[in-house]
């Protein structure tokens, strides 16, 4: 449970980005302390701003003329957070590009992947092979986002930001919430509406929220929203399984597989939404109870944020 946010700025009039970004960064610290990052870039070239801290202690350091940033916080699965290698986001480039990507979720066939294609990294998260499935592709568009997106097993949502400022937004089962100031020429998003809110109440913002001068923009399961530079928008899709049904459960019958890994992923799950529970001052038994009565983790992270 990770925490992925940013800012599409396509008519020059947002006058802070660096506060709107930290604002964002220090509401979704909620889903994770581990680590914090942004990537934006500047003259052609990513720039990627990370480090080991909460957002709390996380200065964005964001250029005044910079127009997108993609932002993540993290709650450590694998790969050693004092190691900033394995922090969010990454870069990297491809034929028609450089990106930035970073990934809320946790991924369980990275190693498979990784031994398929015979991928190669000193980076230990499981995220990363995301990273090298566009890499192995070399082109970051539609079709190389779809390939990546089918590839993977688990749980995940991305933000992908290119050098020449067009935004992607990748929708699996873990959420975003994403808002169009039209008036001003800003997209904001964020893992939940909730975080996403609580951080536009205190900027520059408020007063076109409070008025009701935003477009909300709903993105469903197998969506690949793109955000241009210059605030047009495209859709792409791909073919979206539920991770838990497609690796619990048999389909012809409504026994368990065993299978062991999926069991723990499970359980570290469950015990990330048992925490944030706990932080909105929630009994996490509860939260043990009503997983033991038959709801889904998506089901109970969803009650917890709404």
């Amino acid at each position: 449970m990770c925490g992925i946010y940013g800012v599409l700025s396509y008519k020059d009039k947002l006058k802070d980005m660096n506060e709107l970004v930290d604002l964002l960064s220090m509401e979704s610290a909620e889903r994770g302390t581990d680590a914090t990052g942004v990537a934006y870039s500047i003259l052609g070239n990513m720039k990627i701003n990370k480090s080991a801290v909460s957002a709390y202690k996380f200065n964005p350091n964001i250029p005044k003329f910079v127009n997108a940033v993609i932002g993540h916080t993290r709650h450590s699965t694998q790969g050693d957070k004092s190691k900033n290698y394995n922090n969010h986001p990454w870069s990297e480039r491809v034929k028609n590009c450089q990106f930035a990507l970073a990934h809320n979720g946790v991924l369980f066939n990275d190693k498979e992947l990784q031994k398929k294609y015979n991928f190669k990294s000193k980076i230990e998260t499981d995220s990363f092979v995301a990273v090298q499935l566009l890499k192995y592709k070399n082109a970051l568009n539609f079709k190389t986002i779809k390939f990546m997106a089918e590839s993977i097993e688990g749980s995940f949502s991305f933000n992908i930001l290119d050098n020449h400022n067009n935004l992607y937004l990748v929708k699996g089962d873990s959420p975003i919430s994403l808002i169009h100031f039209k008036d001003e020429g800003v997209y904001v998003f964020a893992s939940t509406k909730q975080i996403l809110w609580k951080a536009l109440v205190d900027s520059e913002l408020f007063q076109d929220l409070e008025n009701g001068k935003y477009e909300h923009i709903v993105l469903n399961e197998g969506d690949i929203l793109k955000i241009k530079s210059n605030g047009k928008r495209e859709r792409g899709h791909f073919n979206y399984t539920e991770s838990y049904g497609r690796h619990w459960y048999d389909y012809g019958c409504d026994c368990y597989i065993d299978t062991g890994y999926e069991d723990y992923y499970a359980e570290e799950y469950l015990e990330d939404i048992k925490t944030v529970a706990a932080m909105y001052g929630e009994d996490p038994e509860v939260i043990q109870k009503l997983y033991n009565d038959g709801y889904t983790l998506e089901e109970l992270e969803e009650m917890i944020y709404t």
